[in-house]
């Protein structure tokens, strides 16, 4: 089940999707490519996104300790929520 976001995170969301499509991408390259943000705000956005079913976290199949990320596609997003 997919659940609204608060505009800030939705803001967010199109820019990493915008970059990344529905590739997966560390913590870091997030952080580098949203440049102003910082470390703690990006944790609030991967958390809010995770508990709305925005975004898959998976662990790093070479380490671990590393998540992986991978956002949903927005229109899979849409149809979910018109069904």
């Amino acid at each position: 089940m997919v659940n609204p976001i608060p505009k800030w995170v939705w803001k967010r969301y199109a820019l990493l999707w915008k970059k990344f499509g529905d590739k997966n991408f560390t913590f870091e390259q997030a952080k580098k490519e949203l440049k102003f943000v910082d470390g703690n705000v990006v944790s609030v956005m991967f958390n809010e996104l995770k508990n709305a079913g925005w975004i898959a976290v998976n662990l790093d199949e070479k380490d671990s300790r590393k998540r992986v990320y991978n956002l949903l596609n927005p229109i899979t997003i849409v149809e979910s929520v018109t069904k």
